[in-house]
């Protein structure tokens, strides 16, 4: 069992990591920090502080892993009022230290996502409070240019609470890079949009939307690398839903929907976060309330079975990462302080907890980039 544990995926070699860990500055946490991890052992470095501002929850990777963007996720940016951030930050590739290009305003309250374009040109994000997306440009010093595309989006669902009006919580370009699509809590839907990747302009896409169950709440999505698959979890139902995407008309089909909770479960739960492994037939995603982790199968038709629920040894897990090379999960519990290290069996998809969860003052995002000497 140890060997299978501790097997390469295919065309990925074990690689020395900077971690970077994005927060909540409240409490202990200063900003953004970082720690060494060898993919090959598990080993896991000091944890230091990387850049120092507030709120950045949410972090995107520059294609030439020489900077990286972050929301700020405040009602109040720079003194634009109902608006948080997006800032740039130079990357040291030896030491990890971030310096400071940079921000913003992201003109819609509590930006919680972002995401930058392959060809390292612009950077999209969403608004949760503002129900808004955006895109600025990238400049040849990776800090933001003007903002190319805006969208201001409309409606609710049933929710009285939690869905009076729109919540972006996630944006991804799609595969092809013709459409954006962005998960809507608020209208309970996914959100397209086209794009052009010279002017770095949003335009209208007909359908517009694409409807889920009423209540479901969808926040984050994963693209399946290996096939037409799109995973959307939901996090007010803790559901997780597989579509086909057809890349020609930018559509989604649905083809299955799953809980992510024990059948015993009673108490309350959202879900955060949701992450293909790279050989794509496994996917993952936390649970908060229930302090997990779920793991399921991709089987024909795009059906999904769920194969394991691991709890994480923490509180609140938000976003979680695997690691390049397939072999490791690192999961952020927000509300425990701390990161806990799974093993990836290379056979079944499981996990297993591995070693001392790593202590970091309330962890949101993990993301990890090459060690270059």
């Amino acid at each position: 069992m140890v060997c299978v544990f501790l097997s390469l995926f295919s065309g990925a070699l074990a690689q020395d990591y900077h971690v970077y860990v994005g927060t909540y500055t409240r409490g202990e946490s200063e900003g953004i920090y970082h720690f060494e991890f060898d993919s090959h052992n598990g080993d896991v470095g000091d944890v230091k502080l990387s850049a120092g501002i507030s709120n950045p929850s949410f972090l995107a990777i520059h294609p030439s892993e020489d900077s990286i963007f972050a929301v700020l996720e405040t009602s109040e940016w720079d003194g634009v009022e109902n608006s948080g951030g997006i800032a740039s930050f130079k990357r040291n590739k030896k030491t990890g230290e971030l310096i400071f290009k940079g921000a913003k305003p992201s003109f819609g309250a509590h930006p919680c996502h972002l995401e930058v374009h392959p060809n390292g040109q612009f950077v999209f994000f969403a608004n949760y409070s503002g129900g808004s997306i955006g895109a600025y440009a990238i400049n040849d010093s990776h800090g933001l240019n003007a903002l190319t595309g805006f969208v201001q989006h409309t409606g609710g669902s049933i929710h009285r609470n939690r869905q009076k009006s729109p919540h972006g919580h996630s944006i991804h370009l799609a595969p092809g890079g013709k459409f954006l699509m962005s998960a809507d809590l608020g209208v309970d839907c996914i959100r397209l949009h086209t794009f052009d990747a010279i002017t770095g302009t949003i335009g209208d896409h007909h359908p517009s939307r694409v409807p889920v169950r009423p209540g479901s709440g969808p926040r984050h999505f994963a693209f399946n690398s290996h096939s037409n698959q799109v995973l959307v979890l939901n996090e007010m139902s803790s559901e997780i839903s597989s579509y086909i995407y057809n890349r020609k008309k930018g559509t989604l089909l649905h083809k299955d929907t799953k809980t992510t909770l024990p059948t015993d479960f009673e108490s309350n739960n959202s879900t955060a976060e949701v992450v293909i492994h790279p050989n794509g037939k496994f996917s993952y995603c936390s649970n908060r309330g229930h302090d997990s982790i779920s793991v399921f199968e991709t089987l024909k038709g795009n059906k999904l079975k769920k194969i394991q629920t691991i709890k994480t040894g923490g509180k609140t897990p938000r976003n979680f990462n695997i690691d390049p090379t397939g072999k490791w999960l690192l999961a952020a519990n927000q509300n425990s302080g701390s990161i806990t290290l799974f093993q990836i069996d290379a056979e079944s998809g499981k996990l297993k907890a591995f070693g001392k969860p790593v202590s970091v003052p309330t962890p949101v995002c993990v993301r990890f980039v090459k060690i270059q000497e």
